[in-house]
């Protein structure tokens, strides 16, 4: 396994585990995290610990698999990156944004959002970038 895959890993794991402290954390405060039972779905259901896990270890794989695309068709792929990267931030805002849930929760959420970026992209910058 390269060390693309390796960092994403890395990030995924890191991006969990601090959105797993955003989780305790807000419901320490009494957050009442609801999310959508489905997508679509305006039925809401308690947002559980194996959710925030693989909602941050799925988009590292993703872009470890993006960074190793762009690092066949491009010499310094990292402009490129960190340019997707930062739409794909922007615009997973809109999920959260979009739930029938309280304001409460759409903040965590995308607070969530921007753990899991910085962990991720933060992971692969620092692992497999080139001095």
């Amino acid at each position: 396994m390269g060390k693309i895959w390796w960092a994403a890993l890395l990030g995924g794991g890191l991006a969990a585990g601090g959105n797993l402290l955003v989780f305790a954390i807000a419901n320490v405060l009494g957050a009442n995290l609801q999310v959508p039972s489905a997508p679509g779905s305006t039925t809401l259901v308690p947002l559980t610990a194996g959710q925030v896990i693989w909602a941050s270890l799925i988009p590292a794989l993703f872009a470890g698999g993006l960074l190793a695309i762009l690092g066949r068709f491009a010499r310094n792929p990292w402009p490129v990156f960190l340019g997707i990267s930062g739409v794909f931030l922007l615009l997973s805002f809109g999920g959260p944004l979009n739930i029938p849930a309280d304001t409460t929760t759409k903040l965590v959420l995308n607070l969530m959002h921007v753990v899991a970026a910085v962990a991720i992209v933060g992971a692969l910058w620092r692992f497999t970038r080139v001095p």
